[in-house]
Order: C-alpha cells, then sequence, then structure tokens
C-alpha cells in the first residue's frame, strides 16, 4: 500500500504545482504515442489524437498546437485483456523513465517485452511520444530494457521538418555517443555544454531528465520538453485518488465554489462539502504518516497525504504560518428536518468518493488552464447516467482547453452527441496476442447512427468474444 499512498502523493504535489501556472498558458496536449516490442504491443501501435477529415462535428474539440489541429477527448474501449490498460501503462512508464531519470528508480515487471514472440527477446523495448507545449511541439523517443537506454532522441517538430535538439546511443561496444543541436554548440563549446557532454554516459539514465533538471538555464528548449512530462502530464490509475482535496478545498475559494455547484447536480445526496482545519502536534502527524523526513521539511503550503488506516479517510498535513495543520473535507447532508449535518467522510459510498475525486480533473479541464489527464477505467464505481453526464459537460463546454483520454467499458458513453467518431478508439487482441489500436472513424458512419447498439453487437471489434454458453455445461 505505501507504494500507492506514494504514487498518489506524487500526482497531488504536482497536481498543486500545476495549479500555480498563469492562466495565460499556451496549449498543452499529446498528439501521438508509439509503442512498440512492450507488453501486449508487438509492432509499432500508434495511438493518436489527430482529427480524421471524415468527420465535421463538434468543431469546440479541436484545438491548434503550433502546425497541428489535435482532439481534447479521448474515449478507448476494448475486451478485458486486448489493452488498453497496457497503453495507459506504457505511457506512465515513459513518465516515470523521464521523470525519475534513471532506470533503477523504476519498478519494471521482469521484462516489458512481448512475451509471445522469441524474436522480441533480444530487442528493446522503445516508446514514442509526440506532444505540444506551447508554440513547440516536440517528438521524443527512447528504446530501452529494464537496465540500459539505447537510444534517446529529442526533436522539435515542424509541418514539413523536423530539427534535431539531441540524440543519445548506445552501441554494440558499449560505447555512448551524444549528438546536441546546433543551437547550443554553434556560437561556442561553453564549459556547461563539456560538463553536460561528460556526465550523460550512465546507461540507464535519461538525458532528458538530467539536461532539463541540471542544466535547465543553459538548455531551455530541452528543459521545456523535460517538465511536460512533471507539470502536465497526469496519469490516474484505478485504484488512486486525488489526495489534494481537502488542501484544495481550504485554499482555492475558485475550486470550492466550483464543486459546491456542481456537486449537487449528481444527486449523491450531498449538499455540499466543506474544508476542516485542525492543529497537530509533529508526534500525532508521524503516528499517521510515516515519512518523517517529508514532515521535517516544513515546507509552507506543500501538503503531504495521510491515511486513517481504520477508517479509510484521506486528509492532509501542511505547515503554515509555524503550525502543523491537519485539513480534511466533510459532506454535508440535509437531515430531515431540513438542517445541514455533517457527516464522517468514509460513510459514503465508493462511487460517491469517485465522482468526488473527478472534481479536480472537471475543474481543471473547464476552469483552469491547460493539461492533459489520462484516466484508467474512468466509470470505476460510478453509474452510468452520473458519468454520462459528467462527460456531456466537459464536451459541451466552449472553455475547456484540456485533454482528457480515458479508458472505459461504458457503452452508454458511445454517443456522437458526445464525442466525434475520430474520439472514440478501440484495442483488439490479434491471433498473435498483440493489441492493435484504432478509432471509430475508420468505419462508415453515418451521423444519425446507434453506435451503442453497433459496439454491442460486435460491429467494430474490442469486445469479448465469448464461447458457446451451452459448451460450459450450466
Amino acid at each position: 500500500m505505501q507504494g500507492l499512498f506514494q504514487q498518489i502523493l506524487w500526482i497531488s504535489n504536482n497536481f498543486l504545482a500545476s495549479l500555480q501556472h498563469q492562466l495565460t498558458k499556451p496549449n498543452v496536449m499529446l498528439l501521438r504515442f508509439i509503442a512498440e516490442n512492450i507488453f501486449s504491443f508487438k509492432e509499432a501501435t500508434e495511438f493518436n489524437l489527430f482529427p480524421s477529415s471524415k468527420t465535421h462535428s463538434h468543431d469546440s474539440h479541436k484545438i491548434t498546437c503550433d502546425h497541428a489541429v489535435v482532439l481534447r477527448m479521448t474515449a478507448l474501449y476494448g475486451a478485458n485483456g486486448a489493452g488498453k490498460s497496457n497503453l495507459v501503462r506504457c505511457i506512465g512508464l515513459l513518465q516515470g523513465i523521464v521523470s525519475k531519470g534513471v532506470l533503477s528508480a523504476i519498478s519494471f515487471p521482469s521484462d516489458t517485452r512481448f512475451f509471445y514472440d522469441e524474436a522480441c527477446t533480444g530487442k528493446p523495448s522503445a516508446l514514442a511520444i509526440e506532444y505540444s507545449v506551447g508554440d513547440c511541439v516536440f517528438y521524443y523517443h527512447v528504446e530501452f530494457d529494464p537496465n540500459n537506454i539505447y537510444m534517446e532522441e529529442l526533436y522539435q517538430s515542424g509541418k514539413t521538418k523536423d530539427e534535431l535538439i539531441f540524440k543519445r546511443l548506445l552501441d554494440d561496444a558499449g560505447a555512448i555517443s551524444v549528438e546536441l543541436s546546433q543551437k547550443y554548440t554553434d556560437t561556442k563549446v561553453t564549459s556547461e555544454y563539456r560538463d553536460a557532454i561528460r556526465r550523460v554516459q550512465r546507461l540507464d539514465m535519461s538525458m532528458l531528465n538530467f539536461m532539463g533538471q541540471y542544466y535547465a538555464d543553459s538548455f531551455p528548449m530541452i528543459t521545456k520538453a523535460y517538465r511536460w512530462f512533471v507539470d502536465e502530464l497526469c496519469i490516474v490509475r484505478p485504484d488512486a485518488i486525488f489526495g489534494i482535496m481537502p488542501h484544495l478545498m481550504d485554499t482555492n475559494s475558485d475550486f470550492s465554489r466550483m464543486v459546491n455547484e456542481k456537486l449537487p447536480f449528481f444527486k449523491t445526496g450531498i449538499e455540499s462539502l466543506v474544508s476542516q482545519r485542525e492543529e497537530m502536534s509533529l508526534q500525532e502527524a508521524k503516528s499517521v504518516y510515516k515519512e518523517e523526513s517529508d514532515l521535517a521539511k516544513k515546507t509552507p503550503g506543500l501538503p503531504v497525504l495521510a491515511v486513517n488506516r481504520v477508517t479509510g479517510e484521506t486528509f492532509n498535513i501542511v505547515y503554515e504560518e509555524e503550525k502543523l495543520l491537519k485539513k480534511t473535507i466533510l459532506p454535508q447532508h440535509t437531515m430531515p428536518d431540513g438542517q445541514l449535518q455533517t457527516t464522517p467522510f468514509f460513510l459514503e459510498s465508493d462511487g460517491t468518493r469517485r465522482i468526488i475525486d473527478y472534481m479536480p480533473v472537471l475543474y481543471y479541464l473547464l476552469v483552469r488552464p491547460d493539461s492533459v489527464f489520462i484516466i484508467d477505467e474512468m466509470e470505476r464505481s460510478v453509474h452510468p447516467i452520473l458519468i454520462k453526464e459528467l462527460m456531456r459537460t466537459i464536451s459541451e463546454s466552449h472553455r475547456a482547453k484540456g485533454q482528457l483520454i480515458f479508458s472505459t467499458h461504458e457503452s452508454c458513453l458511445l454517443d456522437l452527441d458526445i464525442f466525434r467518431p475520430d474520439e472514440i478508439w478501440f484495442a483488439q487482441k490479434d491471433i498473435d496476442n498483440s493489441t492493435k489500436l484504432y478509432p471509430l472513424s475508420d468505419f462508415n458512419i453515418h451521423n444519425t447512427a446507434n453506435i451503442e447498439n453497433g459496439y454491442l453487437q460486435g460491429r467494430y471489434g474490442g469486445i469479448p468474444f465469448l464461447s458457446n454458453i451451452k459448451d460450459l455445461n450450466w
């Protein structure tokens, strides 16, 4: 469980840092992602968010990023075991390589390579991503196994030509060569340049992380590309929670107001959420949160997440005004006499908690500047009607600029009033057990077609194929 708490804390703290960006922040989008020889992806398999020329609905879903046009919503469907979660895992793994910097800091499975073909065992895995940061579009590609990075390259993508920023290559003799853009070397070879090239010789180290962190001023383009993975990309696993909620409710009046405007709409029985602040001693904090080093930092306004191991309730521990504060959120329900009564959060259902966990996502997509949210199993514990209305709210907002990518089994979301055909993707297992990805727009779809019925009838793939139930002798 401690690993999950650390994941939640990382998401929460990075989410808090992102909230401090200015409202004028330019577009931040994921354009496409490619996985090869990793998990269930055998050949190079691409997932992208480019609009189809055949689709003309929901123009507000299209966002211009430099020379590219990108969609801001995508739903990924597929049977259990088809590879939906593997796509999310791959994106999360790439984020981990860049944000943590060394492969030894990542919890790899015994082998990430495609299992069902012996020819794949002798090859490295490969991940590539194209994404935008303001007026720049970057393409990042890395080839690796759990111990070595064999190739790493970063380009600035252009409409007609891509420009190399850096390339780091491990040859068969075990030597590393580095090529860096002329922009950094055409005037003079600085001491920073020499020092950086000398120090990026570790076989398990990400050059993007190293240059972006430790040479931020010397190599601003690399830093810009690196910060996207740390500040803008947020991956939410099915069992993760936004532990930052109590601190956000307490410190961000806009967020608190939005939550209490939207929450009654979902008819969970909660009229509003209120934040509660209590002063606590360091000893009390240590009893519920074991990372004393975090508590000892006393960083003003930076919360840590703690969990009551008896009730499962989450709360934040924050240093403010030289005090150690415990922050919680309490639901308010209307009692039979008409009075509002606060109740413990742990009494709420899993579905209600999940809806509340999505409030930061909704706020960020509708109110705040751009960011990329990737959510695995979006509908988990949430009633179909509620999740559909949540998606409709995001779809119909003309202010929304953030990007939402999620996997789901919920067929009621297959609605062309909510999504464009090119915003609906399917994962399908091939005969060799590899995952194939393709959008609904690959099919000839009439704008009046019932997509949900067609999907459940197997017209587009991405559903389980069951044996004849008579063969099971039930």
